[in-house]
């Protein structure tokens, strides 16, 4: 008779789950990677518009081109502010996503500690079964042999 796990339909339930929870996490850790390279394009165009900035002023250029580069820098530190709390929101949500996988997991190792001790008990079980059964066939030759041995020394006394 196999092995058979009752609770294999939870197991697998639970593996189910777990995966779930691994592909959201995944998609969580890609949305703080996509926010931290959006954050690390702003940096270099802010940096870019500082430079831009500094050599026009040094070129000597209109108080306009400089105010202009000015505001963009103005607004490119708001973007950036923003990215920021994206980057922020998406942080925490990744958090919480490993939180519940890692619960997932716990749940998933428990059924599987389960199913193994399980397991650990059947093939021991199997392996007394067995030795049992050779016991037996040792023993019932031994009968066997004796009895005929035993015959053997009765036909010689008899002749």
């Amino acid at each position: 008779m196999p092995f058979r796990f009752p609770l294999q339909a939870l197991l697998h339930l639970r593996q189910s789950l777990e995966h779930q929870q691994e592909l959201r996490l995944r998609a969580a850790n890609q949305q703080v990677a996509r926010v931290r390279y959006a954050l690390e394009q702003l940096d270099g165009r802010v940096r870019q518009t500082q430079t831009l900035f500094s050599q026009n002023l040094a070129g000597g250029t209109t108080g306009a081109e400089l105010s202009f580069l000015r505001t963009t820098e103005g607004l490119l530190h708001a973007q950036r502010q923003e990215v920021e709390h994206e980057l922020s929101r998406c942080q925490h949500v990744r958090d919480q996503q490993e939180r519940v996988f890692r619960q997932a997991r716990r749940e998933r190792e428990t059924f599987e500690s389960l199913r193994d001790e399980q397991l650990r008990d059947y093939e021991r079980e199997q392996a007394r079964r067995q030795q049992r059964q050779l016991d037996d066939l040792f023993l019932m030759r031994k009968i066997y042999l004796d009895a005929k041995a035993q015959n053997v020394q009765i036909s010689k006394s008899q002749k």
